[in-house]
């Protein structure tokens, strides 16, 4: 049978070296504390946001629960106040 290898004195430098860039990668390049680009904000996004009372018109009018006539009757009541 072979004998293991025994490790030079520089092995284990290596692989910690290794080990550092692996993690650093992972937290740096991943979904890491910077992945929005350094910008952190209580504020939500645009999908977690309040619609509009417009936005759930056209939401309204684009399903077909309010005629073409209601629809821009209420936006224009909309848009005036």
């Amino acid at each position: 049978m072979k004998q293991l290898k025994k490790y030079q004195k520089g092995d284990a430098g290596a692989a910690m070296v290794i080990v550092m860039l692996v993690v650093m990668l992972g937290f740096f390049g991943g979904k890491g504390m910077w992945s929005d680009g350094g910008h952190h904000s209580s504020a939500p996004d645009a999908s977690q946001q309040e619609k509009t009372a417009l936005d759930l018109l056209d939401e309204m009018y684009a399903r077909g629960e309010i005629s073409r006539e209601d629809y821009l009757r209420k936006r224009e009541d909309l848009l005036n106040h």
